[in-house]
Order: C-alpha cells, then structure tokens, then sequence
C-alpha cells in the first residue's frame, strides 16, 4: 500500500514539473526586450550648408558715351548678346559730319594744287617755297580731318567688352553727357554664382571649401570650390558673401540665373556618427542605449553622450561612445538602464 502512494505521489510531482517547465521559460523569455544593435566604427562626417545664390557677371561695366550730344539712334536692348565694338547707339553728330565734309573738299583742293606745284617745279617752274607750302597746306588739313574723324567716332557708342546688355539708361532725343552711363553690359563667358550666409558660420566657411553648385532652370549642376569669402559682415542682415567661378555651360547660363549651392562647410574623417534617431534628450540631456554583456545575458545600458554637429540623419558623437560599442538602434523607447534584452538579427 506503500509502495503504491509512493508510486502515485511520484507520477504527480513528475507531471507537474513537466507543465510547469515551458511556462516558466516563456515568462522569462517574455521578459527580455527585442533589440537591434549596430556596431560604432570611425568614419567620415560631412556638413553642409544648402543655400540660394544667383549668377552674376564676374566683370559687369558701364558704358558711357565720349561726347556730349542728342541720342539719335539706339540699336539694342536689354537681354540682347553683343559682341566687342558692336555698335550700341548714335548720336547727333551733325556739326561735325558738316566740317568732316567741308575740309574733305578744302583737302582734294589742295592736293590738286600741290601735285601742280610739283609738275611745275619738275619743269623748273615755280619755287621751291611754293612747293613746300602746297605740301604744309594738304598735311595741314589732313591732320585737321583725322582729327574732325576721331571727334565723329565719339557719337558712335561702342561696346568695350562682349556679353549681355543688361540695362539701357538713355532714350532716343535725349541729351547725354560723357559722365552719363549708357549702357551696362555683364561678360557672359565671366560667371561668378553669388550667395549670402550667415554670420554664424563665418569661421566655418574657407575658400577652396567644396560646393555642389545646381542650376534648375537648365537641369545641371556641377562641383566647384568657393573663390572669394567676404570677410566683411552687412550690418543689415547679419550676412556675408561668398563667390564661386563657374563656366557658361553651352553658352546657357546667364546673370540673375537662380542657383542652388551645398557648401560642405566641415569634414571630419576619423569621427564616432550614428543615426540621429538613437539619441535621445529628454530636457536637453542626451544620451543612447548600448547592449553590455552581463554574461550570459544581454542588458541596455544608459550611456550619456556629448552631440556634436548633425545633418541630415546623422550624429557626431564628440564624446562618451567609442568604436565597438554596440549602438541600440531598434527598441530603444521600451528601455531603460539595465533592462534586460535580447538581440536580433539586423
């Protein structure tokens, strides 16, 4: 009879432990938080700044007439593409068209009477003054003429350089002095992109900083340096310029172009960056989840972090991880320090 409670009070402990078994590993495996860890390595990190610029002429010049008279005549407008010398505009010069013709017919005059004078004293007619004078009087005019020719040619306003119009200042019937300005023409094969940035980043900005420069209107885009940094603030907006040189790509490009720039103000080789979305800054205090061996199993430990700069989805960590840590990335918001975890496969 022992033996038979012996027997029966045993089978009852045994299946007892066998339904008990599963549960309670289940309810310790329930326990465990669902993590994905990436492991810190060095890499680069790249700033940039995105900003609006706009194509100017890099020489950009006045033109201005060389004699004071009524416009006449105005051959261009603004927007049109000139070549050097092409003729912009006339102006009254009749006064001096009048004496250009009337010491044209004093010269032809002379000239006859100094190649008489000169058969004359072939034949041993006349004198040799008389010769000399017929010849002082056509070199006379001839000098006087070139000059009449020279003060016409100022009433033909020219252009000095090739490229744009970009303004035209005077009307026709107008008067104009040689202080006015005329015309303003932009070297259009001489193209600067022009664009504004704060003060904030005045020490982070360098020429020969690398800039993605975009141009939408013509879908291109093309990589340059920065040339020129102004070093000088405007007081007015808190701002300072920076210049970058670029091609006149097929001859499209031309000033007030909108343009888009990527100025890569920082780079950092060597540096701890993990994804922005790890770090978390409840009241400004940041820090992330890193997975520690607390053998056999895996805990979340609280880490403290310095930030450094961002951009995009992209930390700098200046300070308190390095590589090999292992980076929470995925389950950090059901954690807390020292929560126990178990990691999976990325």
């Amino acid at each position: 009879m022992k033996k038979i409670l012996v027997i029966a009070l045993s089978t009852l402990m045994f299946a007892s432990a066998c339904s008990n078994g599963p549960a309670t590993e289940n309810k310790e495996n329930g326990d465990l938080v669902a993590v994905n860890v990436e492991e810190v390595t060095p890499s680069t990190f790249n700033h940039y700044l995105n900003i609006q610029g706009t194509v100017e002429s890099d020489k950009t010049i006045s033109i201005t007439p060389k004699a004071a008279a009524t416009v006449e005549e105005i051959n261009v407008q603004a927007g049109d593409v000139v070549r050097k010398g092409a003729v912009l505009a006339k102006l009254d010069g009749e006064v001096t068209r009048t004496q250009i013709a009337e010491v044209e017919s004093q010269l032809k005059l002379a000239k006859t009477r100094y190649e008489r004078q000169k058969n004359l004293r072939e034949d041993d007619i006349g004198s040799e003054i008389q010769l000399l004078e017929a010849e002082t009087q056509v070199r006379s005019l001839e000098n006087k003429l070139a000059t009449l020719q020279e003060q016409y040619d100022n009433y033909t306003i020219t252009a000095t350089i090739g490229g744009t119009v970009n303004r035209v200042y005077i009307k026709e019937g107008v008067n104009i002095g040689p202080a006015e300005p005329a015309f303003q023409i932009a070297n259009s094969e001489a193209l600067k992109v022009t664009a504004e940035i704060s003060e904030a980043y005045i020490t982070r900005v360098d020429r020969t900083d690398s800039v993605r420069v975009q141009l939408p209107s013509l879908d291109r885009q093309l990589t340059k340096t920065i040339d020129v940094v102004s070093q000088v603030i405007d007081p007015s907006n808190r701002m300072f310029t920076i210049e970058v040189y670029i091609p006149n790509i097929d001859g499209m490009v031309r000033p007030n172009m909108l343009a888009k720039l990527r100025v890569n103000d920082v780079t950092r080789s060597n540096e701890v960056t993990i994804p922005l979305n790890a770090i978390q800054q409840p009241e400004g205090n940041a820090f992330v989840y890193v997975a520690k061996q607390d053998n056999p199993n895996w805990v979340a430990s609280k880490q403290p972090i310095k930030l450094g700069l961002t951009y995009n989805d992209q930390a700098l960590i200046e300070k308190g991880l390095r590589p090999g840590d292992r980076l929470i990335t995925v389950g950090y918001n059901a954690l807390s320090d020292q929560t126990p975890i178990t990691i999976q496969e990325n």
